[in-house]
């Protein structure tokens, strides 16, 4: 390849490039002079006009850091045989805001073309994910001479290529690898949004958090988003790219709270990290809705502080909690050094602390490729150990559940003689014992009897948290069932007065369930309905609704009675949980009848609900899968 390269004087055009066909594409990059404009006031006739001292590039991809200054960039072509040639200028950058594309021939301007992230695609020659310009050279041996002025908030950096149309073509062939990434990051994603929904726990919510902001991160700088979503937005990819920023750091935060590290200073490191991530929110909504002339190097900087702060508190933490031997925080330690090599590198560029090579975005891709794969190693070893978790505690409550049965049995049968015994002691000796002892036998009759419920609610509970329990589903007729249910309570109602009425929407209602545990489970609200009501009607009844998308019935019973205050209503279906009320005296019971009840419900695929008012009385809902049949 031959290329011709001419220098000259300071304060003259620096470089002349002659090129022929097959030497296409070139990179551009170290035959570019340069010049600082710090106070962005310089056009294209003052940069004819004046001696400028321009300044020789060196490197293949010139990059000038963040800072409020305008850059121009200026080179000469001149080539062999390309007059019938469409040639292109590639600037293989999608996070620059402006670029102004100045084509000078027999010194006047006879084209101009801006690019960048704050134009439309609409009003681009040529519509692509990075800034791409057509173009033509002059007449043989005539020159044509480029001049480009660029702004950035984000830093500026000029990875220019020639090429020609056809030749691009080609090439964006090869960045399939663009869509392999996409594909594995989004399966990340999705992966961990399902577990975060189904587990709720606060790791995968982190990780979705990162993967998100990663996806972001990496749509804005391929270009691949102003493409697909944001080509009429002028500015939003910038914005996005400060914006994934925050994410990946609140993300991070989160993180460095989930890893299980073994110190003393952990849990004031967790209260920083938490402090870091709620402030992060502002700064976020603030490169949200700030006018974005007012994005500069002053306000980016902070946000890369930020950034190298959290970063390097994280990827200590996860390292000595590697060290300690966690094979989780192993995995995540490497992707999070893989994922700071990427991106950190493009930020090292971006603030000019590295030059940015021409492979620095394959690079990046395979780091971004590794890292990806580690952190799914290490979602999966996250899932592995809380699985061996899950199998410990399920052995443990099923040991603790064998053992609570064959103790209770044990004192079931105990508590059965001493009842009994106490009952024919009074029967028979009524008329013979003081009063005094007659009150004893009766209390050692009710404690027993409490105490018998008790044992006999606690083996219920056993047996419905114990792998053997199977439901015996049939079709019920719900009408005839719950009048049926009516009936077996009616005496107690009758007893204080009560009146039980039903109210059925329809006949002919038939639910799939398990039929003596239904009737346990109405028993017992119908029990306690019975127990807290005083005076009025207590009211039972069902109608079809949709249950989870689905044809379901609704069966709800309703009183009159005392209610139940906002305090205890919280805790309704918590073991042992009781409302006090020490301005009358309250019924005696377990504690357990109405967990017993919802934990039943559930194993019957429905679920139970409730409303209740203080002096105004409680309704019960429970919803079931329903099946219709006509009479």
């Amino acid at each position: 390849m031959a290329i011709g390269l001419c220098l000259s004087g300071a304060t003259l055009h620096a470089a002349e490039l002659h090129v022929t066909t097959n030497q296409l594409p070139v990179f551009l990059g170290q035959y570019l002079d340069y010049f600082e404009d710090p106070l962005q006031e310089l056009g294209i006739d003052d940069m004819l006009a004046a001696e400028v001292s321009w300044q020789h590039t060196i490197r293949d991809i010139p990059t000038l850091g963040i800072s409020g200054s305008a850059h121009w960039f200026h080179i000469t072509l001149t080539g062999e045989e390309m007059l019938q040639e469409d040639l292109v200028l590639k600037l293989d950058t999608p996070a620059l805001d402006r670029a102004e594309f100045y084509f000078i021939q027999r010194g006047q301007v006879v084209r101009k073309t801006v690019v960048g992230t704050t134009i439309p695609l609409s009003a681009q020659d040529y519509p692509f994910r990075i800034p791409v310009v057509p173009f033509r050279l002059n007449a043989l041996n005539e020159e044509t001479q480029i001049y480009i002025r660029a702004t950035s908030a984000l830093g500026v950096e000029m990875p220019l290529t020639v090429t020609t149309i056809g030749q691009l073509a080609l090439d964006q062939q090869s960045t399939a690898i663009f869509g392999g990434i996409l594909a594995l990051f989004t399966l990340c994603f999705f992966t961990c949004c399902t577990l975060y929904y189904f587990m709720q726990e606060k790791s995968f919510l982190a990780y979705t958090l990162f993967l998100g902001g990663a996806l972001l991160l990496f749509m804005a700088l391929t270009g691949l988003g102003r493409i697909w979503f944001l080509g009429e937005s002028p500015e939003a990819n910038s914005r996005i790219v400060l914006l994934s920023g925050c994410i990946l750091l609140a993300s991070l935060c989160l993180i460095g709270q989930c890893i299980t590290l073994d110190s003393r200073y952990r849990d004031s490191i967790n209260i920083v990290l938490k402090f870091l991530m709620y402030a992060i929110v502002p700064l976020s909504l603030y490169y949200l809705v700030i006018p974005y002339q007012q994005v500069s190097s002053e306000n980016v900087m902070p946000l890369m502080i930020l950034a190298l702060i959290i970063t390097v508190t994280v990827l200590s933490m996860a390292g000595i909690t590697a060290l300690q031997g966690s094979r989780t925080a192993t995995y995540m330690f490497s992707s999070w050094l893989l994922v700071i090599l990427a991106y950190g590198s493009f930020f090292a560029h971006k603030i000019n602390l590295v030059e940015r090579a021409s492979s620095s975005m394959t690079i990046g891709q395979i780091l971004s490729v590794g890292a990806a794969l580690l952190l799914l190693m290490s979602i999966a070893e996250f899932i592995r150990n809380k699985n061996e978790e899950f199998v410990e505690a399920r052995l443990e409550t099923k040991a603790k559940g064998d053992f609570l049965r064959n103790v209770s049995r044990e004192f079931l049968t105990l508590v059965h003689l001493i009842l009994a015994n106490s009952k024919r002691l009074l029967a028979a000796q009524s008329n013979k014992l003081e009063e005094a002892t007659r009150l004893h036998i009766i209390t050692v009759i009710k404690q027993s009897d409490h105490l018998h419920n008790l044992i006999n609610d606690l083996l219920e509970m056993a047996e419905l948290e114990s792998d053997s329990f199977e439901p015996e589903f049939e079709l019920v007729e719900i009408s005839h069932f719950l009048d049926e249910v009516r009936d077996m309570i009616l005496p107690s109602a009758l007893e204080k007065g009560l009146e039980i009425t039903t109210a059925f929407a329809s006949a002919n209602l038939l639910a799939q369930t398990d039929k003596s545990r239904l009737q346990h489970a109405l028993l017992n609200l119908l029990t306690n309905a019975i127990k807290y009501t005083d005076k009025g009607t207590i009211r039972v009844g069902h109608k079809a609704v949709y249950f989870r998308r689905r044809l379901g019935i609704q069966i709800y019973i309703q009183d009159t009675g005392r209610g139940m205050s906002q305090d205890f209503q919280k805790r309704l279906f918590q073991e042992f949980s009781r409302e006090k009320d020490v301005s009358e005296k309250a019924p005696e019971g377990t504690g357990l009848g109405l967990i017993i009840v919802k934990r039943m419900i559930e194993k019957l695929g429905g679920e139970i609900d409730f409303q209740s008012t203080k002096g105004e009385g409680s309704a019960f809902y429970i919803r079931l899968p329903l099946r219709v049949t006509s009479a």
